[in-house]
Formats: structure tokens, C-alpha cells, sequence
């Protein structure tokens, strides 16, 4: 009878001892990627120079080599280029992001570039905005941006 006494008590220990493990890969080494920048904005543009190019510069600021496996962006007119070698802890690259811009409407705009690594949060975001507009106009650009 005694040892259906202790049985509830056996059994919480057997299940917890896996989660005492858990902090057991505390050491394992992951690359981390660091942006400088997550968004660029160009601001108000004409459509004549509707086509735009930015590079989003990052380190690994991991302990293991990073990989960028995918950049995929929400439309065909954001075209990002990657490298596709391994980036060494420590080291700074960059991605560089092209708008085509010249062929779409005139109008706000805000494109999504997905990556994917394999870092231990594999998936980040990247985002370019701006606004073409037909013709600029002087009284419609802020100050800041002339």
C-alpha cells in the first residue's frame, strides 16, 4: 500500500526529468544574422526613376557559419540577390534589393523579402516603401528630402 502511496510522486518525476535536460544545449552553436537596416525607404520618386536599387547590410553575429537558403519577395518587380556562400562569424555581407518601378503604377508602395536561413529563428523579413508619383512636384517634397 505504500507504494501506491508514492506512485503519483514516481510518475511527476519520470515526466519531468526530460525538461531537466532542457537547458543541456545552451552551448550549441548557431549563426545569428544582424542587420543594420530592415526597411529602406525611398521616399517620393517620379516614375521616370521608378527603378531603385538598395543593399540591406548584415553581420553574423553568431558562432557558426550563416547560410541564406531563400530570399523570395511578394512581387515579381522586387528582385533580391543574396550570397549564396557561407558567411563566417564576424563577417558582414549584404543583400542587394532591385525595384523595378518604371513598369507599375503610380502610387504608395511597400514590398515584403522574405529569407530564409539556418539560424535557430530561420525566417526574417526585409521591406523596401516608397511613393512614385507622375512628375515631382517641389511643393510636395518635404523638406528633408530635397
Amino acid at each position: 500500500m505504500k507504494i501506491l502511496k508514492y506512485l503519483p510522486l514516481f510518475l511527476f518525476a519520470a515526466l519531468a526529468m526530460p525538461a531537466w535536460g532542457e537547458n543541456a544545449n545552451e552551448d550549441e552553436k548557431y549563426p545569428e544574422i544582424t542587420f543594420e537596416k530592415t526597411t529602406v525607404d525611398f521616399g517620393l520618386f517620379d516614375k521616370e526613376h521608378g527603378d531603385k536599387v538598395c543593399w540591406f547590410v548584415f553581420t553574423n553575429t553568431g558562432n557558426k557559419e550563416l547560410l541564406i537558403l531563400s530570399a523570395n519577395s511578394t512581387c515579381g518587380c522586387t528582385v533580391p540577390e543574396y550570397p549564396k556562400n557561407a558567411i563566417q562569424p564576424g563577417q558582414k555581407d549584404s543583400i542587394k534589393v532591385s525595384y523595378n518601378g518604371s513598369t507599375r503604377r503610380v502610387g504608395k508602395m511597400k514590398k515584403t523579402i522574405a529569407l530564409t536561413t539556418n539560424c535557430k529563428v530561420n525566417s526574417c523579413y526585409l521591406y523596401i516603401m516608397g511613393e512614385m508619383v507622375d512628375e515631382l512636384v517641389a511643393d510636395r517634397i518635404k523638406p528633408e528630402e530635397k
